[in-house]
């Protein structure tokens, strides 16, 4: 526990590696502005495979962090809310192409999906770390990794970063979610795994499985934000209305301390 509080405040994070932004302007199709979103429903992807922040529950419902976010942010703007899962690996296209007006998933802020899409104020920041099994004592640095297997989640910023960064030094094998991700770690597929630290804090103190965090050194970081189709310019005004007005009442670390921890500070 002592682990998951020094490592909260710099938090979480989750995003994606995602296809060209030529390709993604190419499918960029009419989306809905505010009124035409209060017309009918706020329609609100995210992956459903990324715990805490969204995942299908035991009944079936999509639930987490995120969720409740999404939830808490249609309220402020006086809209009713349709939560939906997408494939992260085409999350940014499926956006951009007009099958939903916001992705309220986690996702960083980064310069190529910048060219794809808007995004809002962050929400919170995102980074990187490196977790190996628990009585693993050949890695202890970056260097350490050479040659050896390394796991990371299709789409998301860790893979981007693996692949960028262990080209021609160690071997990357990619997984769908952080649930499979970890099984991939725990059952040996995999040497070490690269992911957010802020789901894998809560998977500790929650199931505590046996891997440890390998302190690495400074790696990316990120700030998390909603993202929305280019110029829509009063949904992005009102989403950041509402995300103030949400942080200011309390509603935001009402979902923190749901979600994340008792009195955890992830911003």
């Amino acid at each position: 526990m002592n682990m998951i509080k020094q490592h909260l405040t710099k938090s979480l994070v989750a995003a994606a590696f995602v296809f060209s932004t030529a390709s993604m302007v190419s499918m960029t199709a009419d989306a809905r502005d505010l009124p035409q979103i209060k017309d009918d429903v706020f329609k609100v992807a995210n992956s459903g495979a990324y715990p805490p922040f969204s995942y299908v529950d035991t009944d079936g419902n999509v639930v987490g962090f995120d969720v409740d976010i999404a939830k808490a942010v249609a309220e402020r703007m006086g809209v009713d809310v349709d939560i939906q899962t997408s494939p992260w690996s085409g999350i940014v296209a499926a956006l951009a192409g007009g099958r939903f007006d916001a992705c309220i998933c986690s996702m960083s802020v980064t310069e190529e999906r910048q060219r794809a899409v808007d995004f809002t104020d962050s929400y919170y920041s995102a980074g990187l770390s490196v977790w190996v099994q628990g009585d693993n004592t050949d890695i202890n640095s970056l260097a350490d990794l050479e040659g050896k297997r390394v796991g990371s989640t299709i789409g998301e910023t860790g893979n981007q970063w693996a692949v960028e960064n262990g080209e021609g030094k160690w071997r990357n094998q990619t997984f769908q979610g952080l649930p499979d991700l970890l099984t991939g770690l725990t059952t040996g597929r995999v040497d070490a795994i690269i992911a957010d630290d802020v789901p894998v804090y809560v998977v500790l103190k929650e199931n505590n499985p046996d891997i440890k965090l390998v302190e690495v050194g400074e790696l990316p970081r990120w700030p998390a934000a909603i993202s929305i189709q280019k110029n829509k310019p009063e949904l992005l005004a009102a989403l950041n209305t509402a995300l103030a007005e949400i942080k200011a009442d309390g509603t935001y670390q009402s979902i923190v301390d749901k979600w994340i921890g008792e009195g955890a500070t992830i911003e």
